[in-house]
């Protein structure tokens, strides 16, 4: 086809409207890179779906590996694109796209994955590798994008300017972070005093995949990143995947922290430099390691062989890969388990017999028929692996227990398999959320759907999950649009700098996943249930136990220094502190012999007097004043009580219906009487008087 008739093909193109996609190919020129695939010829193939409407352009050769089109018109309603070697001619074609891709692929033509993203103009489309398939992605050729300065910046420059091109090799480089005048972040090194690094490529489809690459570093000396714990260990983590603006793994980190998983790693958001060129907005984050403020297990040394030490301590990954470093078995519905052993690295006779010997028994308890017999708890931690599900099902984490599904075991036989570090959230969200993560999954879920048939698996799930319901849940909002605030500026440059994977919309992306996360969480609330509140369960695992005694313990200690919700639940005896007193309830509830105070009514006045004060009252109703006990000064007040602080009051009890009472404080004239002191609800207040015309109200002190 000459470029006059293809000027008038596109022209034509400009005028038609199809109904089945509002894909718009836009006037300008864009160019295809041609390194990975080697097609001789590279055509731009793109059609409607339903109409018969289909067009094959071959692109014009601008060097060796690189091709442009140039489209004079925008062209409206198309449906897909591919680019493809073929021999079909150039024109159009009466026939849909998904037959003639098929077309293409049926004749052993060369293509590669269609697209139904939008081009951008003057961009570059690569193929992600050299598979017929293989998707691609558009990039910005030697354009650096500027970075937004609301973040601290990463700048890496690795020796010689060299690409970092495997996932296997390190490659020497510089860093230094600049905390761009953000209070509270340190500097490290700097332009002229940069620290010693190595870096590598890391991930499996997230480095096939994405031309936004996601890198792992290793740095000459231990260094506390961001406000984070010193080490050398990191990584770089893109979220290209994560069209929901990174919230995928930063709220399923939060929830591993808010269920109180042994460790979780920490990540702080970073813009980055690579060599002079902006790569965009990364989440520089802690790597699962065995190390005291990491996986904090006892380290055997790689070819073990002592059987005392070989049970443990062991970090494993159940994986959707086959590595090299790896133990196979077969799960007992028949699928298999991938376990790659990352510590030890390397594993002599005798710790490969113990790790597959562990596995093979603790599959056989899981697979037993009598669900009420509970002898898989021997080999797993029941409660650490009900806080690691309910995280997933949060997220409705479909490849949970498939990949990246990492456990911990302490040496000792006794010792059990502990569930976590939680670790890649990329698949949450990706289907209908009305149902547990193991009911028909994308991918197969080692041993969960299993245990879930464990009535008792199932009540030490529902007591974890009240836990999360009850202290939890309300934070998770204020959590999500913290972390938006924080990384906003920094989004728009990243999208900026790749356009292909999302972030240019954050606002709008963070209200889908609160759509997402509330939708199942109020599944889940149906199937687990609400919070019931049982006095003297301060910990809220359904029972009352000396384990309440402890948590009462350590709070007056201050161990623990309880939140707004945990103090009013260690507030046992209801008289507004924490006190000893509480435990002594709590004693008396494990012994039976407790009798709960019948709920208090009416507006209770308490109030400290050197001498009893007289009490006069009155509401107002029918537009009169109502007296409410005799006329003025009232009556003396003769009651006491003492709260849990040692202080007496003299109280009154106003047993009545009305919404809110009236009061004035005397000494038995008009002489010595405080002003009005009118609006007390029902419940307890509190007030200081002097026994003449001044009181002070201290009701916020005693809730």
């Amino acid at each position: 086809m000459t470029k006059k008739n293809t000027l008038l093909t596109l022209v034509l193109l400009a005028l038609v409207t199809l109904g089945a996609r509002a894909l718009d190919i836009p006037k300008g020129t864009f160019y295809f890179d041609n390194s990975l695939t080697k097609y001789s010829v590279v055509k731009f193939v793109f059609g409607s779906y339903s109409n018969s409407e289909s067009y094959v352009m071959t692109m014009t050769r601008e060097s060796d590996n690189l091709w442009s089109i140039t489209i004079p018109e925008t062209v409206t309603g198309m449906y897909r694109y591919c680019f493809a070697e073929t021999s079909i001619p150039d024109g159009q074609l009466n026939e849909t796209f998904p037959d003639m891709k098929d077309r293409i692929t049926s004749r052993n033509e060369m293509r590669t994955s269609t697209c139904e993203l939008s081009i951008p103009v003057g961009l570059v489309f690569t193929p992600t590798s050299g598979d017929n398939w293989a998707m691609g992605s558009w990039q910005k050729p030697g354009e650096a994008t500027s970075y937004s300065g609301t973040l601290p910046v990463m700048f890496i420059n690795t020796d010689g300017g060299v690409p970092i091109t495997s996932k296997e090799d390190y490659v020497y480089a510089e860093y230094y972070i600049d905390n761009m005048g953000i209070e509270g972040v340190d500097n490290v090194g700097s332009h002229d005093a940069p620290e010693l690094m190595q870096i590598r490529g890391r991930g499996n489809y997230t480095w096939d995949q994405f031309q936004k690459k996601p890198y792992r570093l290793k740095l000459d000396s231990k260094l506390p990143l961001l406000g984070m714990k010193r080490n050398k260990h990191w990584a770089l983590m893109a979220n290209a995947d994560d069209y929901l603006s990174g919230l995928r793994n930063t709220v399923g980190f939060e929830l591993s922290r808010m269920m109180g998983l042994a460790w979780t790693p920490l990540q702080q958001p970073v813009e980055v430099v690579l060599n002079g060129d902006y790569i965009g907005l990364y989440m520089l984050t802690e790597i699962i390691r065995v190390e005291p403020d990491r996986v904090n297990v006892t380290e055997q040394a790689d070819y073990e062989t002592s059987p005392f030490v070989v049970s443990g301590g062991w970090l494993v990954e159940i994986d959707n890969y086959q590595e090299e470093e790896q133990v196979r078995t077969v799960e007992g519905n028949g699928q298999s388990i991938y376990s790659t052993y990352k510590s030890p690295a390397h594993l002599s006779n005798e710790q490969r017999t113990y790790l597959t010997g562990l596995i093979n028994a603790t599959n056989a308890a899981i697979y037993v028929n009598d669900k009420t017999d509970n002898s898989w708890e021997n080999y797993i931690d029941p409660d650490t692996l009900a806080c690691y599900y309910i995280v997933q099902e949060l997220l409705d984490d479909t490849e949970s227990f498939h990949g990246s599904c990492f456990w911990h075991k302490e040496n000792g036989n006794n010792a059990k398999i502990m569930f976590g570090p939680v670790w890649d959230f990329g698949n949450a969200y990706h289907r209908g959320i009305g149902r547990f993560i193991y009911d028909r999954p994308a991918f197969t879920q080692t041993w969960i759907g299993e245990i879930a048939k464990f009535p008792h698996f199932q009540e030490i799930v529902v007591k974890h999950w009240k836990r999360f319901v009850r202290f939890n849940y309300k934070k998770v909002d204020s959590f999500i649009n913290s972390f938006i605030d924080q990384i906003y500026h920094a989004s728009l440059s990243d999208a900026s700098r790749w356009p292909q994977y999302g972030n240019a919309d954050i606002l709008n992306d963070k209200e889908t996943f609160k759509n997402f996360f509330n939708s199942k969480y109020r599944w889940l609330l149906e199937q687990w249930g609400d919070v019931e509140i049982v006095v003297g369960d301060v910990n809220l695992d359904g029972s009352v136990t000396s384990v309440d005694v402890t948590v009462l313990y350590q709070i007056l200690l201050g161990e623990i220094v309880p939140d707004e919700e945990l103090a009013q639940v260690a507030d046992v005896n209801g008289d507004g502190s924490i006190t000893s007193t509480d435990i002594t309830v709590v004693y008396n509830i494990m012994l039976g012999v407790y009798n709960p105070p019948e709920e208090e009514t009416g507006v209770i006045i308490n109030v400290q007097c050197d001498v009893a004060p007289y009490l006069y009252s009155w509401v107002y109703f029918n537009g009169t004043n109502n007296i409410l006990n005799g006329k003025w000064p009232g009556t003396q007040m003769t009651e006491t009580r003492t709260t849990s602080d040692g202080v007496t009051w003299w109280t009154h009890r106003f047993d009545v219906e009305y919404d809110a009472i009236n009061i004035i404080f005397n000494a038995g004239n008009s002489n010595h009487q405080t002003s009005n002191i009118e609006g007390l609800t029902p419940g307890h207040h509190y007030f200081i008087y002097d026994g003449n015309k001044n009181y002070q109200d201290i009701t916020d002190q005693y809730r």
